[in-house]
């Protein structure tokens, strides 16, 4: 088709479905119990509309997300056959960066306006309107590109196919006749083909670029009419964040360790991106290290840019990311030359269009649809096998990974992520260039990354693929087939089989001591010396593990065998990547089961799926952490809204292992929080765990609901609690105010995403106490159900605590108090921002810990109220924005 879509005929009915709407329906679509009176049943409306679909024969169906459509219709009797056309699935292909699929999202990208959303007829107009842009779109595309997706498709249904086909042939006549013009598409000046396969790569130097000019002044840059007062619209001089800028500096010179605590509005991001700049320029390389990926981009793509355009400065800035984030060319052409299913072919057609465009094969370029993770895995950099040097052996094939370490080779600054940066770390510097300055933003977060990055894990599903890899690898198939190196692999296999059998002897010795003498099964136990020593079960578990743990050395014996009888060089780096897997569970066996180290946190826990993982953590991160980044580096700077408690750096300081050897710093916030934010603490709730707090905190949600017209988040800290209460709010749904509830109705982006459209309730744990930033009017109410202790038998949590006099007060109140303060930062984002913060948890008031946890809070309007006055405060405490 050639984009254009003439809208003919309409059919439009009710259907009766015999029962009442749900909630849901009736906030999604309107529709009401009474418009259903009289209209024909599901069966009969099926059949008026097979009458009117197929009236002049076989149609095409084409819908978003058709396959929903059309199973409901097949349900009620009707056959489609194969032709359907699926406008998410192509824009799935066609638009590969869309920060979103939903059809309400890619009209409004395509200046469609819908005369209402999920109502039927106005969905199928908006689908067929969609379609006509994407068909527009694809055009856009390379004609061979277009006959190689429209091939591949047809593993995905016919009609995909004949869509692609024909856009190729649009794009073939137009590319001919030179009629095309941009439509909103790929630029027609864009690379034709693979554009990063024909770019050189990045040329290197001998040293990060070095700007010859006078370093900057911090004082004079952010001066009241200094270069950012000048270029920057909106530019506040904030005595915070020139406090901390100096400080900064004054480490960057000096040397050493500064741990700096920046309230929310400081702009901290700009207070280390001036020093680091200033050193970048007399040729000290800066590695900046955040732990989520929005501040990565802001950093990136807003910060350092605006900075250096005010500045008129032109350091070279890099980003650097895990090798998972990449696409490795050479193990894409592999799949793009063997798909075999519907998956494959999808993932291969989007990245065909992505690589059109792409100058960086960064996968936070694509939008992955649910399932295509694991494919990425596939194609990805991720296995340590993917080399520079194979992929230079395949004809006009670029490295993406390596374009990257080269240009953070080059670069002045580095930005990375807390996983990236202790991976380096971990592995004695082998991936990033060295820097002499280190700025870790997020720092709240860097022990739970040093806790993942220095431990060892065994999961049962992964050892499995692992063993099965090394068993099926192309090496190992070649070796079979050539006499002379048959013999090694053939026991090789034999390894692995025994392997698979010890592997399910270690799993089940496991299991059994998840299983008590008395009571329900466990979830997770942790291995003490007790056990080791007390417990029956555990002999088999030890001997298990030897057998696997011998098995695991076989294997490598005769992986080394086949290496050194020779072969094809990928193969065999591939089979040494295999087996080094294998080396990394056969230290996770020694060190769990086996010989741990006094310092050593072993547990067992099943997974959500049943499937078991042994874990091995080390008891304390912060001599690691020291080693690893202060020792290394002439200045480290470790910053975040979240590090002191109560006005102490004490703990912040023992998690990284430098207690007396760091300056401290704490800027409070701008904000006037006293008259920004209330805080309100219930004084008649009953505590958690007892019979009412949830019915009641379930009531107030809906109180204080109705008030503000949603724009509540409510913060939990256990899913069985969210679903309690979240079961309670039925009614809200009937008076158009949507619940939100994490892990039923959505992605975390998903959910967020609709929570900005307004009228709607969030309920959310862990992952939505931090990292969400919901300015303005779209969030008034904050409601914290639980004080955040962490589960006081967590494996992790009870070996951490051992090392403390006072657990609960040296370990466990302080986590508690910088998590409470993460949720209560949900809601001040900007100086014009104002609302609730309600903290249903008396126990901040009943016990004497209390007082630490509210001394950590910013300074609000503090009110203690019944419970049935809390919603109409909170609304008069809103209503005078």
């Amino acid at each position: 088709m050639d984009g254009a879509v003439t809208l003919g005929e309409r059919f439009l009915t009710f259907a009766n479905p015999g029962r009442a709407l749900t909630a849901p329906i009736l906030r999604l679509t309107g529709i009401r119990d009474e418009d259903l009176q009289g209209a024909p049943s599901s069966r009969e409306a099926v059949a008026l509309f097979v009458d009117f679909a197929f009236r002049d024969g076989p149609p095409c169906f084409v819908g978003h997300n058709v396959g929903f459509d059309v199973s409901f219709l097949e349900r009620a009797g009707m056959s489609t056959g194969s032709r359907t056309l699926d406008t998410a699935e192509l824009a799935s292909i066609v638009l590969p960066s869309a920060s979103s699929y939903a059809l309400q999202r890619l009209a409004a990208d395509a200046a469609i306006v819908p005369d209402a959303a999920h109502r039927a007829l106005d969905d199928a107009i908006t689908s067929a309107l969609v379609l006509g842009h994407l068909a527009r779109i694809a055009r856009e595309l390379p004609p061979d590109i277009l006959g190689e997706i429209a091939a591949l498709s047809e593993l995905i249904g016919p009609s995909t196919a004949q869509f692609f086909r024909e856009a190729a042939a649009t794009a073939t006549r137009e590319a001919w006749s030179g009629e095309s013009e941009h439509r909103g598409g790929l630029p027609r000046s864009a690379p034709r083909g693979i554009a990063m396969d024909r770019l050189p790569g990045a040329a290197r130097s001998e040293g990060p670029h070095v700007a010859r000019r006078s370093p900057l002044s911090v004082d004079s840059v952010f001066a009241a009419d200094g270069p950012l007062a000048r270029s920057l619209a909106g530019y506040e001089d904030r005595q915070e964040q020139r406090e901390l800028a100096v400080a900064i500096e004054r480490t960057f010179a000096d040397g050493g360790a500064l741990v700096a605590e920046a309230g929310t509005g400081v702009g901290k991001s700009m207070a280390y991106a001036v020093p680091a700049l200033a050193s970048a320029q007399m040729g000290e390389r800066v590695i900046i290290s955040t732990h989520t990926l929005p501040l990565q981009d802001q950093l990136v793509r807003k910060d350092l840019p605006a900075l250096q355009a005010a500045l008129g400065s032109d350091v070279s800035v890099a980003v650097l990311k895990g090798r998972s984030n990449y696409l490795c060319p050479r193990r894409w052409q592999i799949l793009r030359g063997a798909v075999t299913n519907r998956e494959e072919a999808r993932i291969v057609c989007k990245t065909l269009v992505w690589r059109t465009t792409t100058e960086t094969g960064d996968r936070a370029e694509l939008n992955l649809m649910r399932g295509e993770g694991e494919l990425w895995s596939r194609i990805s950099a991720s296995d340590e096998s993917c080399d520079q040097r194979r992929c230079k052996r395949m004809p006009g094939v670029n490295c993406y990974l390596q374009r990257a370490r080269d240009a953070a080779a080059d670069a002045a600054i580095v930005v990375v992520n807390h996983a990236l940066l202790l991976q380096d770390a971990r592995m004695h510097g082998a991936l990033l260039p060295q820097a002499e300055h280190v700025v870790i933003d997020e720092a709240h977060r860097l022990e739970d990354v040093a806790t993942d990055a220095f431990g060892l894990e065994l999961h049962e599903p992964r050892l499995r693929r692992d063993l099965q890899r090394v068993a099926h690898s192309s090496a190992v198939t070649s070796a079979l087939r050539d006499p002379g190196r048959a013999e090694p692999a053939e026991r090789l296999r034999a390894d692995v089989d025994r392997a698979l059998e010890r592997t399910s002897e270690v799993f089940d010795a496991l299991g059994a001591l998840l299983v008590p003498v008395t009571g329900p099964a466990e979830d997770r136990m942790r291995i003490t010396a007790g056990l080791r020593a007390s417990d029956d079960r555990w002999l088999p578990v030890e001997l298990a593990g030897e057998r696997l743990a011998d098995a695991i050395v076989g294997i490598g014996f005769a992986a080394e065998r086949i290496r050194n009888l020779g072969g094809d060089e990928d193969e065999l780096a591939e089979l040494e990547t295999a087996t080094g897997e294998l080396a990394a569970a056969r230290a996770a066996i020694t060190r769990g089961l086996h010989d741990p180290r006094p310092t050593d946190i072993v547990w067992i826990e099943r997974e959500a799926d049943g499937a078991l993982a042994l874990y091995v953590a080390q008891t304390h991160l912060g001599r690691v952490i020291r080693r690893a980044l202060v020792d290394a580096h002439r200045a480290v700077v470790f910053t975040s809204a979240t590090l002191a408690v109560a006005g102490s750096f004490a703990f912040a300081l023992d998690r990284f292992g430098i207690a007396g050897l760091a300056d401290t710093l704490a800027v409070g916030s701008p904000f006037d929080h006293q008259r920004q934010a209330l805080l309100v603490l219930p004084a008649d709730i009953q505590l958690p765990g007892e019979d009412r707090f949830v019915p009641d905190a379930a009531r107030l949600i809906e109180d204080l609901a109705r008030a503000l017209g949603g724009r509540t988040l409510v913060l939990f800290t256990s899913h069985a609690t969210l679903r309690d209460a979240a079961s309670r709010l039925g009614a809200l749904e009937s008076e158009g105010l949507a619940v939100l509830t994490q892990g039923i109705d959505g992605s975390r982006r998903a959910l967020l995403e609709r929570f900005t459209q307004g009228r709607a309730v969030l309920l959310g744990t862990q992952s939505f106490w931090e990292g969400v930033d919901l300015p303005g009017d779209i969030l008034r109410c904050v409601v914290i159900a639980r004080l955040p202790f962490s589960v006081p038998d967590d494996p992790l949590i009870q070996g951490r605590a051992e090392r403390y006099d006072d657990p609960f007060v040296e370990f466990q109140l302080p986590q508690a108090a910088l998590r409470l303060r993460q949720g209560f930062g949900r809601l001040i984002r900007t100086k014009t921002d104002y609302g609730a913060v309600v903290l249903l948890d008396r126990r901040v008031v009943t016990k004497d810990y209390g007082e630490v946890l509210l001394e950590s809070l910013p300074d609000a309007r503090t009110e203690h109220l019944p419970l049935d006055g809390i919603a109409s405060r909170v609304a008069a405490w809103c209503d005078r924005g």
